[in-house]
Formats: structure tokens, sequence, C-alpha cells
């Protein structure tokens, strides 16, 4: 059963591991910093070698139409560069306990354009490779991890990826959406100080003098 998003806590005795992990992603999503970056881990029941195969080569290269390259680095796993016809890219990282994607958080437009269609194709592979193999279905959660500005590792639960999309895309308007307010506000008060200015009073029109007649 799918749960409200929790608070943030910080995880200190995992923070190292996974400050490489992101130096490595940070290679291939080209960010200014590790703390651009974002880890939305899905945690499933256990997923082999032949179901990643699948989802690689079956959706992400067939379906999607996506580019595959092999990412190197201390990922943990076997990873993966996405990349799709507008060159928004993910980094997709193998693990026993689920697939893991790395992606920038403050591209909402990389987000929205790569995340939900990779979830979904995911979601659909694992919960029919958890029935048939284990007899039950995969877990409902994503553990989302970040680094601070001070390179502390912050962990958060959400329901799915698509409701961390929807957040992020939510946050990116409302700061958008406060940033034309601020604009409209200063376009206002410049527009009332040059009314308020003193004009230069246009002179009256001579008048035609009569000529002799």
């Amino acid at each position: 059963m799918a749960h409200a998003p929790q608070k943030e806590r910080t995880i200190d005795q995992r923070t190292e591991p996974f400050i490489r992990k992101f130096q490595s992603a940070q290679r291939y999503l080209q960010t200014k910093g590790i703390q651009d970056l974002v880890s939305l881990k899905f945690r499933d029941n256990c997923v082999d070698c032949g179901q990643y195969s699948h989802f690689i080569d079956q959706y992400i290269r067939q379906t999607l139409a996506f580019a595959v390259e092999p990412a190197q680095g201390d990922f943990w796993g076997r990873a993966w560069v996405v990349t799709d016809g507008r060159q928004n890219k993910v980094v997709l990282v193998e693990h026993e306990t689920g697939l893991e994607i790395l992606a920038v958080a403050g591209s909402v437009a990389s987000l929205i354009a790569l995340v939900p269609v990779i979830s979904s194709g995911w979601r659909k592979l694992s919960d029919r490779f958890s029935r048939h193999y284990m007899g039950r279905g995969p877990v409902d959660f994503v553990e989302v991890r970040r680094s601070n500005e001070t390179n502390i590792l912050i962990e958060q639960q959400t329901p799915s990826a698509e409701v961390y999309v929807f957040g992020a895309a939510l946050s990116e308007y409302t700061l958008m959406k406060q940033r034309v307010e601020a604009l409209e506000i200063e376009v206002a008060s410049l527009k009332q100080k040059l009314a308020a200015r003193p004009g230069k009073r246009t002179p009256p029109p001579k008048a035609k003098s009569k000529g002799k007649r």
C-alpha cells in the first residue's frame, strides 16, 4: 500500500560511498556539484541479471528508442547512461535490491522526460517478475537520496518516482511564479516613478500670422 512521502533524515554512515557514487555520475550528467544530483532507488524484493538485461535491451533501447552506453565509476553496480532524443540524460544503476536512477535534481525538463517512462517500465517488469517467481508484489516505495551543502547524505521515502517528479515540477512552478510576481512589482514601481517625474511641457502652437491682403 502506497504511503505519503516521509520527512527527510540524515544518513551519516553511508555518506562517503554515496559521495563517490554522485561524483561518478557527475562526470556524465555534467553538473556543477554533486548537490545538484538526486538518487531515486526502487526498493524491490530481488532482481537478477536477466531482468536487467531484458529491461535495458527490450524496453530502454527498443521500446523507448533511447541511447544506452555503459558508465564507468564507483556506482556499486553495473551502470548505464541513458539519453533521449533531446539529450536529456540519467544514469541507471543495477542493484540486487532494485533499480537506481541518478538524475539532475534541478533539471525538471529532464526529470519529466525520462523518469516517469523509466519508472513505468521498471514497475511493470518488476511486478511481473515478483509475482511470477516470488508470489508477491514489489515493494511500493522509492528512496530519494541527495547530498546537502556539507556533503551529508539526506534520505526520504516517497510512494513513487512519479510523485518525486511531480513535487520537483511543482516547486519549480512555484519558484517561477514568485519570480514573475516580483518582476511585475518592479515594473509597476518603475512605471509609478516614471509617471511622477516632471515631463517637458510642450509649447503651445504658434498662431498663424495674417498676411497682407
